[in-house]
This record gives structure tokens, sequence and C-alpha cells, in this order.
């Protein structure tokens, strides 16, 4: 009798379950460490220290994201600079 090469639906579904636990405690692990750099530049820059509404501190945080932010169609047709 020749050894069984295919694995089972089971085993399968068990490796395909296996492969998602690793790639969530990847994100997790991601996820963290963008939290840490965000916390560590939060205290650095003194925003920890103010007294402000969180809603006013989102908008702001969003509007200097927007500044960093390129539309996908100007990235597109932007011109070479010129010396």
């Amino acid at each position: 009798m020749a050894p069984r090469t295919a694995k089972t639906a089971s085993e399968q579904i068990d490796d395909i379950e296996a492969q998602i636990a690793k790639l969530q405690q990847r994100k997790k692990e991601v996820l963290k460490k963008q939290s840490e750099r965000v916390a560590k530049l939060v205290m650095e820059s003194g925003l920890a220290d103010l007294d402000i509404d969180e809603a006013e501190l989102s908008k702001a945080l969003k509007d200097v994201a927007a500044r960093f932010q390129k539309p996908a169609a100007s990235q597109a047709h932007t011109p070479a600079p010129q010396n």
C-alpha cells in the first residue's frame, strides 16, 4: 500500500486555521507597533498634555494627515519639477 500524500479536508482546514491564527497574531503585532509609534509621537509633541476634547483632537489630526496625503488623480498627472 502506497503512503497517503493528499491531506484530508479536515487536515486542510486545520492548516488554514493555523495560518489564520498566525496572520491574526502578526496583525496584532503590527497594530501594536503602529500604536506605540503614534503614542510616542503624541507624547514627544506635547499633544498628550493638552486639555482638548477627543473629537477636536481627532479632527485636527485628520487635517494633518490630509496635508500629507495626495489624491490618486494628482499623483498620476503631477509634472516633474523644473529647475
